[in-house]
């Protein structure tokens, strides 16, 4: 007992330093192997569990299957990232240490099963207090897995209807959100967000005179950035043969909601009213989005300053996917339990 006491002790004090991590260094490489540390520390928890509930020899086994299966998650992630990896961003070993921690986190649900089956099989041998207890954990802890599989499954889902979903005829302005830069140009996962503000730009355009609706780049400039991120956003669509003058910088913003209400002051100073914006980013990012915008769309109703829009979703670069959609889906979560990411 003395030893479980110590260990969920360590899983503790593992799980604040990571959560701090995680907020305080979002981008930092070793975030992943923090993460990665509080999954083998949940697995020694249950070793440990086991072996005092007698059933040592079962747990051992599906821990060494278990991380089979989390080393052959980070080859095929590897693989799938190719050339991205050190990272054309530099941060493709963080974006590789994210996959395997989140494989690490998944593994558990095989360690949760084997709780309760085990903890089940032996009640009766005595000590049945402790693997009753155990049978509840494991059942909670399998719930909660199937729970975040579910849940995962269903946001891939809506993350391919926002890439799916349609421009619409008529907009007052396009409004693309900024992302990390590769030191004073745009990532490939910047860029997708960039061509598909110019590809809904250019339907909406057609109904309406171009002048009149401009393409506001909003993105400010980052710690590790040499400028702001919309600097680099409009350099990119002029060498695409965008024309500059369509082009709107919004260069202060440090976070989603800062990009839309400055966006939208900018117009607020254009004199445009009511405006209907169409906001482009990621296609991962959508859902955050529209929940961000939800909220805006109430505070500045409120204040006389009231808007719509409707989100667009970007195809995320292939060597990106594994890392965006995890990290998303965790912040979304965070998003809808507290209101903020």
């Amino acid at each position: 007992m003395s030893v479980l006491v110590v260990v969920t002790l360590l899983l503790v004090i593992a799980v604040a330093v990571t959560a701090w991590s995680v907020k305080a260094r979002s981008r930092w490489a070793g975030n992943g192997l923090l993460v990665g540390a509080v999954g083998l520390l949940m697995w020694g928890w249950l070793l440990v569990a086991a072996a005092g509930a007698g059933f040592a020899g079962w747990m051992w086994l599906t821990f060494g299957l278990a991380q089979a299966v989390v080393v052959l998650v980070g080859w095929l992630t590897a693989r799938w990232m190719g050339d991205a990896l050190p990272g054309v961003d530099g941060r493709g070993w963080f974006h590789l240490s994210t996959v395997v921690a989140a494989a690490e986190l998944l593994s558990l649900g095989a360690g949760a099963v084997v709780t309760v089956l085990q903890a089940v099989r032996h009640i009766g041998d005595g000590g049945d207090d402790s693997r009753f207890s155990l049978v509840v954990i494991g059942s909670a802890g399998l719930l909660l897995w199937l729970t975040a599989v579910g849940s995962m499954i269903r946001f891939l889902r809506d993350v391919g209807a926002g890439r799916r979903r349609r421009t619409p005829d008529r907009a007052d302005a396009v409004i693309v959100l900024g992302a990390g830069l590769v030191n004073d140009r745009v990532s490939d996962l910047l860029a997708c967000r960039l061509d598909r503000g110019a590809a809904a730009w250019q339907t909406i355009t057609r109904h309406r005179p171009a002048s009149s609706t401009p393409l506001i780049v909003s993105g400010g400039r980052g710690a590790d950035e040499p400028c702001p991120e919309a600097e680099a956003m409009h350099r990119y669509l002029a060498s695409r043969g965008f024309p500059r003058g369509a082009v709107l910088e919004e260069d202060q913003a440090t976070d989603t909601t800062e990009n839309l209400h400055f966006s939208l002051d900018l117009l607020q100073q254009r004199g445009v009213r009511n405006p209907f914006v169409v906001v482009c980013t990621s296609d991962f990012h959508v859902l955050r989005t529209e929940r961000i915008v939800a909220m805006l769309e109430a505070e500045r109703g409120d204040n006389g300053v009231p808007f719509r829009a409707v989100v667009l979703g970007a195809p995320t670069p292939k060597p990106a996917i594994p890392a965006s959609y995890l990290r998303e889906y965790v912040a979304l979560t965070i998003h809808r339990l507290i209101g903020r990411a």
